[in-house]
């Protein structure tokens, strides 16, 4: 699927699953849904591929620096929680694992390291030494990814490093499902945050 719909795919089923209930767990939804959800497409197999894989690490820089700049505007609070259950070398440590992580997954086969439950571990184990509530938000939008991914022809090796690889071949990666699902997610992400910062304001 397109990086767009997998971006709202991602963010609608993260609320859905987690359930946020504080503006500081909205955002942290909202922003690890969507870099889970788009954090696959950055391997690589063609020019075509490595132009996308190309937009998308600064679309996921503009996520991360939009959720800090939130985060400060509005005094939401979570660059002070994850620094008070957090400490520096924890969080330089993570990151640096993180990025690592990327970089290689970047150069890989598309639909290989990068769309693997082996990455979605790892991956997770680096997040985890940054401040360990990221996890699920990240987990259900890489899941998501991998999920609708599934619908489409070619296979993906969820069980990295074995060969094998799993398909539905049910629809294109750019056709009608993709429309459906690109605009009933965008629609549904849009009511879940309204509803779920309704709910956290009323508290």
């Amino acid at each position: 699927m397109l990086g767009k719909t997998h971006m709202a795919v991602g963010v609608a089923a993260t609320l859905a699953v987690t359930h946020p209930n504080t503006i500081t767990s909205i955002l942290m939804a909202v922003s690890m849904g969507a870099v889970g959800a788009l954090i696959s497409d950055l391997d690589v197999d063609s020019s075509i591929a490595n132009k996308k894989a190309n937009q998308i690490f600064p679309l996921l820089l503009v996520i991360v620096v939009l959720a800090v700049i939130i985060d400060l505007v509005f005094q939401v609070g979570l660059w002070q929680k994850i620094w008070n259950n957090s400490n520096l070398l924890k969080i330089l440590g993570g990151t640096a694992a993180f990025v690592s992580i990327c970089l290689f997954g970047k150069n890989q086969p598309h639909r290989s390291f990068m769309h693997s439950f082996l990455a979605l571990a790892t991956l997770d184990i680096s997040l985890s030494l940054i401040y360990l509530p990221l996890v699920q938000y990240f987990t259900v939008g890489f899941l998501s990814h991998l999920a609708i991914d599934l619908l489409n022809k070619k296979k993906l090796k969820l069980l990295y490093p074995k060969k094998d690889g799993f398909s539905l071949k049910l629809c294109s990666s750019s056709g009608i499902v993709n429309r459906i699902l690109f605009v009933t997610c965008s629609i549904l992400s849009g009511l879940e945050v309204i509803l779920f910062l309704v709910l956290s304001i009323r508290k």
